[in-house]
C-alpha cells in the first residue's frame, strides 16, 4: 500500500502542475486589488496583465502571483510521508490562503507606494519586499503548518529512510 500511496504522490506535481495553478491563482491576483481599489472608489481599469489607475499603469507578472510559492507548498505536502490525504488537502488550502492573503497585502501596499510616492519608491520597496517575499513566505508557511498539524515526516528524506529501511530489510 505505501507504494502506491508513494506514487499516487510522485504524480501529483505533474497533475497540478505550476501552470494549473497559475491558471487558477494568477487571475485571483490580478482581480482582487482591482475589486478592492474599486469598491474603495478609485478610477482602475484591467486590461490584462496591466491594472491601470488614473496615473500608473501596473504590469503584473506570474512572478507577482506567487505561483513558484503554491508550487513549492503542494512539493512539500506530497513529498512529505505519513499524511493522509484530506490532511493534505486541507494543509494546502490553508497554506494557499496564507500565501495569497500576504501576497494581497504585498501587492496592495505596493500599488499603495506606487500611487503616493512614485515609481522609484515602487523599485525600492518592491525589490527589498520580493527578497523577502520569495526567500520566506513558503518557509514560515510550512513551518507553521508542520507544528499546527503535528506532521512528523521530512520531504523526501523519510520516504527515502523507509524505501532503504526496507531494502537493507530484503538482503
Amino acid at each position: 500500500m505505501y507504494y502506491i500511496q508513494l506514487i499516487i504522490r510522485l504524480l501529483i506535481p505533474f497533475i497540478v502542475s505550476y501552470n494549473f495553478l497559475g491558471k487558477i491563482f494568477y487571475p485571483l491576483t490580478i482581480h482582487f486589488p482591482y475589486y478592492l481599489l474599486r469598491f474603495l472608489k478609485y478610477q482602475v481599469f484591467i486590461i490584462p496583465p496591466y491594472l491601470i489607475t488614473s496615473e500608473n499603469y501596473i504590469r503584473f507578472s506570474e512572478a507577482c502571483a506567487a505561483i513558484s510559492a503554491y508550487f513549492l507548498l503542494l512539493l512539500l505536502i506530497v513529498l512529505a510521508k505519513d499524511i493522509k490525504l484530506k490532511t493534505r488537502i486541507k494543509i494546502f488550502m490553508l497554506g494557499s490562503a496564507i500565501i495569497y492573503i500576504v501576497n494581497m497585502a504585498r501587492i496592495l501596499m505596493l500599488i499603495a507606494v506606487l500611487e503616493k510616492y512614485g515609481l522609484s519608491a515602487f523599485q525600492q520597496t518592491h525589490d527589498i519586499l520580493w527578497i523577502i517575499f520569495g526567500s520566506l513566505l513558503v518557509a514560515l508557511t510550512w513551518i507553521s503548518l508542520v507544528r499546527r498539524y503535528s506532521i512528523k515526516s521530512i520531504p523526501i528524506y523519510s520516504d527515502m529512510k523507509y524505501l532503504l529501511k526496507q531494502i537493507k530489510l530484503y538482503k
